[in-house]
């Protein structure tokens, strides 16, 4: 029988800490601070939508996806389940050309979302930090940072 608990552990197998990642719910500024997203449960998954954008065109519309539909509500994480290191796995699409993207997304030790879409391996991709976004969005989606 195994005796300490770190020998106990090195000796008789690794025992995981069943430590559920931190939650991603809650109202997130974009890196380049244009986009607000709104992170939500989804049944047992995290999606996240467009709730605050700043690109409105010149007629006051927010922008649009490839297919035409404005950006303003549109979903683009989808699926986000925890995965085994203790990050979320789904998927995020870019709005701007309708490319749909493998995505891990946690929240940092120092409280911000890492969203990391990527094409095949993660390696493969791009990290963007987004922050909580304390501010209202209206429902039209505008918001402002002041």
């Amino acid at each position: 029988m195994c005796g300490a608990l770190v020998l106990g552990s090195l000796l008789c197998g690794s025992v995981r800490a069943a430590t559920a990642p931190a939650s991603p719910e809650g109202n997130w500024l974009t890196q380049d601070r244009t986009g607000v997203i709104s992170i939500a449960k989804c049944g047992a998954a995290f999606c996240g939508d467009i709730i605050g954008v700043t690109d409105f065109g010149p007629d006051g519309s927010p922008p649009r996806d490839t297919k035409g539909v404005s950006d303003c509500h549109l979903r683009i994480v989808r699926d986000m389940v925890p995965a085994e290191d203790g990050r979320f796995q789904g998927t995020i699409t870019n709005p701007r050309n309708g490319n749909v993207y493998h995505a891990n997304m946690w929240v940092a030790d120092d409280g911000s979302l890492r969203l990391r879409g990527y094409v095949l391996l993660p390696m493969f991709g791009e990290t963007q930090t987004w922050t909580r976004f304390a501010g209202k969005p209206t429902p039209d989606c505008h918001f402002s940072l002041k």
